[in-house]
């Protein structure tokens, strides 16, 4: 079997009873169900979104995100069909209906209201404020959150068809249009108002929803940030105060400055020590010098009262004048009159050196002799070096206090530095924080006007009052019925044929039962007058009764007949009517045959080339060990004379069969029919005939298969055919070019 077109065709064809009845009750069946369906009414909304295409603050950004925008539309259109969005509509289109102080067609149907009035409660009718939707819907909101059995919630959650969450979805469609950034929505109803209001309101629960979401979430996030910014602004003034306390408590004005001045300073101060250090030690040595080379009594002299006070004065005026000039000042004393009392002590160590020059004089007129000019020179000279080396002296004193107060700045601004670079650190992160936050608390508002302007969805074309209703979809529903009707049996028909554990065909005897197909019989059917069953009869014992034919030629032993065992391994296979058939063709070609048989009836041959020998079924068979053995006495001598010898066994699952003989035997034949399973107990009885016997493995002959398959064996059957059903086969078979002849 091929499976093709052709095959599918021919199996739908064998079921096509069933492929119609099935189709037209169904479609009978919708046609009379829908025969009293109301009429339905349609309205659309057209709403422009501008997500791809709408305004925005960041000028210069004109690229479009495709995959955002369809993210976006994905989340309009789940919105619009969310169980919120869709209650909220169902509770505002009864409150609706409820506040109505009259009839109002343009609202909801004079039929419809009579019946909302009956199934509505008065407990809930209590709730109702006449002409006021608004506050109704509060109060039927309120009522419906109370709790889950109230009348209110059952509405919204059950099956009303007008104001429940299911019926309600059912009839919303939304559709994008494509490459713009309209939205369609759709509503269908029985009342052309409520088709009307509703979409309406749809309309207006969802743009409201939509922006509440999006602002939500931008201002949500910018509270964040400000919230942090007011965080961060206080950490940074908190950590500048330290700072600015800090450097009040320690005096500090720039440190930075302060520190660089403090090193200069220092620096011009250990250069002047130095050449202080070197007057002072030059002018000591100097005067070791003089005087080492005055006499004793001028030496006396020199340190007599007078010129020790004089000397003492002058050490003392140079001390305060290096004091005032270095530095160390009063700072309770006004700066005016440190400067006049500078110029007055400057004024004053004139004096005391015009003072100490005049004493001196008044030495050298008192000792003059002969070496008077050298010791004038020496006196001048010490008088020089004095005033030198008590200066240096004074300014030595004065750095020492000095370089005292250079290590106890230095003491005290080391660890300050550190102090405040710690502080400086903490007022960097806490100004780079307070940047970073106020920089995304911008980015944050921009991004909260883009979703603003972006929010603002419009409503372009308004809902209209449907007059007229939608063409009925009554037709469409019983093609569709009748349609699924024969795809439901068709894929039935298939499956259960796939399914199918009978042979049916040679291929699937072979791979099923393990042996090789030698001949296929079909099944007949007297009632289908199209199809040549004799000529299909005999092509089919010619197939049979050739393959004993050639068996003869290959026979090795040429002195008796040729031995052929028809066996099954249960009963009514069919053996018997195949070797009636065969037979009967074997006598027609000339040949003698036997026929040995447990089946008493009579075949109806009547020719003097065929004798019949019946047997009991017994255990005795399994002694049988000649075919001679089946026969009456003197069967030996005349068993030669026969060219053929058919040997029918009945089912070896329930019947003895003679093992010895079987070793035997020339050919052995399976006869199984094709509509039925092999199943485990064949295969077992088999298996036990093929190990109990030596003989040649059986070849199968399939009775009954279907008249389809024997084209696998004799090509295109013979059948009457009307031109358009052969130009059809040619058509699946995809023979567009076939022909009969060469010609």
């Amino acid at each position: 079997m091929k499976l093709n077109l052709l095959y599918f065709v021919r199996l739908l064809l064998r079921h096509i009873g069933l492929l119609l009845l099935v189709p037209v009750v169904l479609a009978v069946c919708v046609f009379f169900l829908t025969q009293n369906q109301p009429d339905v009414y349609s309205s659309k909304a057209r709403v422009y979104t501008g997500i791809a295409s709408g305004s925005t603050i960041e000028l210069d950004n004109n690229k479009i995100d495709y995959k955002g925008t369809g993210i976006a539309y994905g989340n309009l259109l789940n919105l619009i069909r969310s169980r919120a969005t869709v209650e909220m509509v169902g509770l505002k289109l009864f409150s609706q209906h409820m506040a109505l102080d009259s009839v109002d067609i343009r609202v909801l149907s004079v039929s419809k209201q009579e019946e909302l009035q009956e199934m509505v409660p008065d407990d809930v009718k209590a709730l109702v404020v006449k002409g006021d939707i608004e506050k109704t819907y509060d109060n039927l909101l309120a009522l419906k959150e109370s709790n889950h059995t109230n009348f209110i919630y059952e509405l919204i959650n059950l099956d009303h068809p007008d104001y429940s969450y299911e019926k309600i979805l059912e009839k919303i469609g939304v559709k994008h249009i494509m490459s713009s950034d309209f939205v369609d929505v759709t509503f269908e109803s029985e009342d052309p108002a409520i088709c009307q209001n509703a979409l309406l309101m749809l309309c207006d629960v969802f743009v409201k929803l939509n922006a509440e979401i999006k602002v939500n979430q931008s201002d949500a996030v910018v509270k964040y940030f400000e919230r942090q910014l007011e965080l961060s602004t206080e950490e940074l003034k908190q950590a500048e105060d330290k700072l600015l306390l800090f450097n009040k408590s320690n005096n500090i004005i720039n440190y930075y400055e302060q520190t660089r001045h403090l090193a200069s300073e220092k620096e011009d101060f250990e250069i002047k020590s130095l050449e202080v250090s070197r007057e002072y030690f030059g002018a000591k040595s100097v005067l070791e010098a003089l005087e080492a080379r005055m006499a004793t009594h001028e030496r006396k002299r020199l340190s007599r009262k007078k010129m020790m006070e004089l000397r003492e004065e002058l050490s003392q005026l140079n001390f305060e004048i290096s004091t005032m000039e270095i530095g160390f000042l009063d700072p309770t004393q006004d700066s005016t009159q440190t400067t006049i009392s500078l110029v007055e002590k400057r004024k004053r160590l004139v004096d005391l050196k015009s003072e100490l020059a005049s004493n001196i004089d008044v030495l050298y007129s008192v000792d003059h002799n002969t070496n008077g000019a050298a010791a004038s020179n020496i006196l001048n000279d010490w008088l020089e070096n004095l005033v030198i080396y008590e200066s240096a002296k004074a300014e030595m004193e004065v750095m020492g206090l000095k370089r005292k107060e250079f290590k106890a700045m230095y003491q005290e601004f080391s660890p300050l530095g550190a102090t405040m670079k710690k502080l400086e650190r903490k007022i960097d992160i806490a100004e780079r924080e307070y940047l970073s936050l106020l920089y995304s608390l911008g980015l944050a508002k921009l991004r909260q006007q883009n979703v603003e302007l972006q929010s603002n969805i419009k409503l372009a074309e308004a809902p209209y009052f449907p007059i007229s209703p939608e063409p009925s979809k009554r037709i469409l529903l019983v093609i569709v019925a009748g349609v699924v009707g024969f795809v439901l049996v068709a894929f039935t028909i298939l499956i259960l044929e796939f399914l199918d554990g009978n042979i049916n065909t040679a291929a699937r005897a072979e791979d099923k039962i393990g042996l090789k197909v030698s001949s296929i019989f079909p099944v007949i059917n007297t009632k289908k007058d199209k199809v040549d069953y004799k000529y299909l009869l005999n092509k089919a014992v010619n197939a049979i009764s050739r393959n004993i034919i050639l068996n003869q030629f290959q026979k090795s032993d040429v002195s008796g007949p040729v031995v052929n065992m028809f066996i099954s391994t249960q009963e009514n296979e069919g053996k018997t009517f195949i070797n009636e058939h065969l037979i009967a063709k074997l006598c027609e070609l000339g040949y003698n045959i036997l026929y040995i048989t447990y089946d008493e009836t009579e075949l109806s041959i009547s020719n003097d080339k065929y004798q019949k020998i019946t047997y009991d079924i017994s255990d005795q068979l399994y002694k049988i060990s000649k075919v001679e053995e089946f026969g009456e006495e003197g069967l030996n001598e005349r068993f030669n004379t026969f060219d053929f010898v058919i040997l029918e066994l009945p089912g070896i699952i329930k019947n003895p069969f003679p093992v010895k003989l079987a070793s035997t035997i020339d050919y052995t034949f399976l006869v199984t029919r094709a509509n039925r399973a092999w199943g485990d107990a064949d295969a077992n009885a088999l298996s036990l005939f093929t190990q109990a016997t030596t003989g040649p493995e059986p070849m199968v002959i399939l009775n009954g298969v279907k008249v389809f398959e024997m084209e696998t064996v004799l090509g295109e059957l013979p059948k009457k055919r009307s031109l358009i059903r052969r130009w059809i086969k040619n058509l699946v078979q995809l023979h567009f070019f076939t022909k009969k002849t060469v010609a």
